[in-house]
């Protein structure tokens, strides 16, 4: 009998220490680790929950969000990082190679195309069509996003590989004072109406007019101009937003064509609407102070020497608290293109909000420790809007995917919240479309994303005309839909 008792103590102790060290036991408990990365701010926890000037934004809600989930999933622990790699590739990329990489990782939603074929993330298609289940009556995750919103996120194959958590407040900090010594007495509505006022404040102050960090306003104005073709490109996935695909099959059948009259010895760009797309992103760029890339916009418009910079939440977030602003300031949307620039001026975008940010990748790290499907959960739980209310609320910098009128969101950013919901009611009735519903240099790849910022950066800096920008640029595209066709072998039988 002793003998008997030595022996269920010695199994019980086997599978007690088995279940301990995560190997498979009744009690394992699986560590999903998170980079807490984001585009608006950082999501992880601060070391103090004290505000101060070191500390303006201290924050935990992701943290504490964490715990809940935990609670309701006890087979699974959160682990967020104490820093983000800011999706910095230099150290993710060795990670995704060596299947080490955190479970949910952030980066730039542009390299997704750039890291296809290399089994880095998880396709989360089949999830987005599954209820989430902390949602009452969802039927599919996927409804918690507009459609033409969610689109942004597809990749050049079709897939999805990252899930957003909130939308980005986007529009144009302005100085109050200085508009008013310009003569400005109310903000540009139309993009003519833009660049007479930044010509105003040129002649009429001794103030810089305008500047940005990024070329956000190129987006809008791409959109704007080539809205129409959207009944014709958007097809193939009809959600409001021509789609790598789609932009393909646009080129190939002339509905898309850059390249009219731009390739060749006697390319004339006659009628081409990409070179005129090109001249008017410039028209706002002869307002830029001289050097502007290494012009310091911010620091600038703190010190009252900078009438108007462009800004995502990340940057009125900041701004809103520096005390050397000692002037009126306020934020305003991208004035509208109009025929009175150009006759290529078609349903403008929506105004407030540039679509979707803060994409979350779940790696091969996960499928190798198998933590996939608790990563899909917890994803889920964050996006679901009494989560995600706070997660992003909290922080003080971007708007809820789902924002009601119980959510609480930063002052500053509640005009462009509601431009954005005002602007949101009039697409069905085609009267605008949705951020990025027609942007090539973003469908199109990393490779001609860098392209097409750098021949824009080099009409600046005079190193080339807009006319030999738009032709090489023509040639970029063929080439790039070519490699394209290849890379992705699409079954134009569809088209």
């Amino acid at each position: 009998m002793k003998k008997i008792m030595t022996l269920i103590a010695l199994i019980l102790s086997v599978v007690i220490v088995s279940a301990c060290n995560g190997n498979g036991g009744v009690g394992e408990v699986k560590t999903i680790v998170i980079d807490g990365g984001g585009d608006i701010g950082n999501f992880n926890t601060t070391p103090l929950m004290t505000p101060s000037e070191a500390n303006p934004f201290p924050y935990n809600t992701l943290e504490v969000l964490a715990r809940e989930w935990e609670k309701l999933n006890p087979k699974y622990k959160i682990e967020i990082n104490k820093t983000s790699s800011n999706g910095d590739r230099a150290i993710l990329v060795p990670q995704l190679n060596n299947k080490t990489a955190p479970d949910i990782t952030y980066q730039n939603g542009t390299v997704v195309n750039m890291d296809l074929g290399k089994d880095y993330y998880v396709v989360l298609n089949e999830y987005l069509n599954k209820p989430n289940k902390y949602v009452s009556g969802n039927k599919a995750w996927k409804d918690l996003y507009i459609p033409e919103e969610l689109a942004q996120n597809m990749a050049s194959d079709g897939n999805y590989y990252t899930i957003t958590l909130e939308k980005v407040p986007v529009g144009i900090m302005y100085n109050k004072a200085i508009l008013a010594e310009a003569g400005i007495t109310e903000v540009p509505q139309t993009y003519a109406a833009f660049l007479q006022a930044l010509s105003d404040i040129k002649t009429k102050t001794n103030k810089e007019a305008y500047t940005t960090t990024y070329t956000w306003y190129d987006i809008v104005l791409e959109s704007s101009m080539f809205s129409d073709i959207l009944p014709l490109a958007d097809v193939l996935t009809v959600n409001g937003k021509v789609d790598t695909e789609e932009f393909v099959r646009a080129y190939e059948k002339g509905i898309w064509n850059p390249t009219l009259n731009a390739l060749g010895s006697g390319a004339s760009l006659v009628d081409n609407r990409y070179y005129e797309y090109i001249k008017v992103t410039k028209m706002k760029t002869d307002f830029y102070p001289e050097n502007w890339q290494s012009y310091d916009a911010h620091t600038n418009f703190v010190n009252g020497n900078l009438a108007m910079v462009e800004v995502t939440g990340r940057e009125i977030r900041k701004l809103s608290i520096n005390k050397n602003i000692d002037f009126e300031w306020g934020v305003m949307p991208y004035p509208d293109l109009t025929t009175a620039t150009t006759p290529y001026a078609y349903s403008p975008s929506i105004r407030g909000v540039a679509g979707l940010a803060t994409p979350w990748f779940i790696t091969n790290s996960a499928v190798e420790k198998g933590t996939v499907e608790g990563a899909v959960d917890f994803l889920m739980f964050l996006t679901a809007p009494q989560n995600n209310n706070r997660l992003i609320g909290d922080l003080k910098g971007g708007i809820p995917l789902n924002p009601d009128a119980e959510t609480a969101i930063a002052p500053y950013l509640q005009d462009l919240l509601d431009i954005y919901t005002q602007d949101k009611a009039t697409v069905s009735a085609g009267q605008r479309v949705y951020w990025g519903s027609v942007n090539s240099w973003a469908m199109l790849g990393y490779a001609y994303n860098t392209a097409f910022i750098k021949s824009l950066q080099d009409i600046d800096n005079g190193v080339k005309t807009e006319e030999e920008v738009a032709k090489s640029l023509a040639q970029t595209i063929k080439n790039t839909i070519q490699a394209l066709k290849i890379e992705n072998q699409y079954d134009e039988s569809k088209w």
